[in-house]
């Protein structure tokens, strides 16, 4: 079968029941903020502050992205599921606004819904995504002309839509499109791919997420195969990965020419552990922590939100996703955990303020040069246990001029480094990442000490006790 609609040219118009669409909706402007009573190795603060120009690509080195302009970009995400559908435009361009704010950079979506928004699959406005039911050879104009304008009005914030085309859902079921998708057949799957593909081909500021949240056994991987090819054929050329059920797309698409980069789901406690596998796969691929515990879910407490930021990136990962329910389903009336607190509200949570902080830090260190301490030959004590959660990771630059520490005195008292890794004369910092607090590290320059321990500074100001140790080489005149 093929697909009866053709492409539209885009236009601003006004869509029913998602609003007007307003060309000058306000751009927030991250404000960074740095302690000036530290020495770091920052990059300079005008490059810290340059939006990207998409599209991405893979560095030379397959460890990171960067920008068209060769800018490193680090992946700061957060999952917004059901944005497509499940909000108006007035709603949409509030979420939008208030995460560009906080420094995020890219949001996770469904190109079509299954299950959680007020109406499945219907969007906002009431438009369903095929004219008919579950017939991807029908897809409806007006549902993917609200779906334009929101990724356009994402663009115009420089921020990524990192976009699943046909959810699988969890273990197949009803949450996703798995079951259609095989009654559809390859011929029609790939003619879908082939429409999205055309439709999108020009937005840069896209990344292409296929599967989701399922491991199509191997009878059935056409699936993913069928659709991945047909959106490449239709000319989506920009950047694709393959969401599985918590195991690597390395493992199950590694040889396919479509997989451009990898990433993690998995909600180990020892996240770091899953992390450093995904990095050393050979040949080198950049990988994103693309979905661990979500907060509000599992029962999960701040720090742990903050742990699985910080340990991906200390552990190799070029990005990073938070999730909070009930934001990812905007207050969808079909919950998986329930919510005290409406989206609006979780906007403002714990984890969010906190992976703010996590962004201003890294957004102004060489984060890209950093290489994961796994042999523990910069820090050599005071890393805890592996295996647990109270575990320190460590991460230093080849020349020595940088370094940074995840951990908790919950695991330890002290850490333990070894200086003749770092550069000398070297200063220090703990970052508390619930406030943007920096606390001097004690003089590490004097005498000729080749190991110095450091005791933490306490409790941060959350009340926890997990803080970043930033290490770096004096500037000189």
């Amino acid at each position: 079968m093929s697909i009866r609609h053709g492409i539209a040219p885009r236009r601003r118009r006004a869509l029913k029941g998602f609003g007007r669409i307003r060309p000058d909706a306000p751009l927030c402007v991250l404000t960074i903020i740095i302690p000036v009573t530290v020495s770091l190795v920052f990059f300079s603060l005008a490059q810290a502050l340059v939006e990207p120009a998409f599209p991405i690509r893979v560095s030379r080195n397959g460890r990171y992205f960067e920008d068209r302009n060769g800018n490193p970009f680090l992946i700061h995400g957060d999952t917004a599921w059901s944005l497509a559908v499940q909000l108006n435009w007035d709603d949409a361009a509030h979420y939008l606004d208030r995460r560009k704010s906080q420094g995020f950079n890219s949001v996770l979506v469904n190109l079509i819904e299954r299950k959680f928004s007020k109406s499945p699959p219907k969007n906002a406005a009431g438009e369903p995504p095929f004219l008919v039911p579950g017939d991807f050879s029908t897809p409806n104009e007006a549902y993917f002309g609200v779906v334009d304008t929101l990724i356009e009005a994402a663009g115009r914030r420089n921020m990524l839509v990192f976009l699943t085309p046909a959810y699988l859902g969890w273990r197949g079921g009803e949450e996703g499109w798995f079951r259609e998708l095989q009654t559809a057949g390859p011929g029609t799957l790939k003619e879908y791919g082939r429409y999205v593909g055309r439709r999108y081909k020009s937005l840069t500021n896209i990344v292409w997420v296929v599967g989701g949240d399922f491991t199509p056994p191997l009878p059935y991987r056409w699936v993913v195969d069928a659709l991945a090819d047909g959106i490449r054929e239709g000319g989506g050329i920009q950047l694709m990965t393959a969401h599985c059920g918590q195991e690597s797309p390395a493992n199950v698409f590694g040889n396919r020419r479509w997989l451009d980069f990898s990433n993690v789901y998995s909600y180990a406690g020892d996240l770091y552990r899953v992390t450093l596998t995904e990095y050393r796969r050979t040949p080198a691929k950049p990988f994103v922590m693309l979905e661990s515990a979500y907060e509000g879910e599992h029962d999960s407490k701040p720090e742990r939100i903050r742990r699985q930021a910080y340990w991906s990136i200390l552990t190799g990962a070029a990005g990073h996703f938070y999730g909070n329910n009930p934001v990812w389903n905007f207050d969808s009336p079909v919950k998986v955990f329930p919510a005290d607190l409406g989206w609006k509200e979780a906007l403002e949570s714990r984890g969010a303020t906190d992976m703010t902080q996590f962004w201003k830090l890294f957004r102004t260190l060489k984060w890209n040069d950093l290489v994961p301490d796994t042999a523990h030959r910069f820090l050599v004590a005071g890393y805890g246990r592996t295996g647990t959660t109270q575990y320190a990771t460590a991460a230093i630059t080849t020349d020595g001029r940088l370094a940074v520490i995840y951990s908790s005195s919950r695991g330890t008292g002290e850490l333990t480094l070894n200086l003749k890794r770092i550069s000398r004369p070297v200063r220090g910092h703990w970052y508390d990442p619930t406030n943007g607090r920096a606390v001097p590290a004690p003089a590490l320059s004097a005498g000729s000490t080749d190991r110095v321990a450091l005791p933490f500074p306490g409790k941060n100001h959350s009340g926890d006790e997990d803080w970043v140790l930033v290490l770096s080489a004096e500037n000189r005149p």
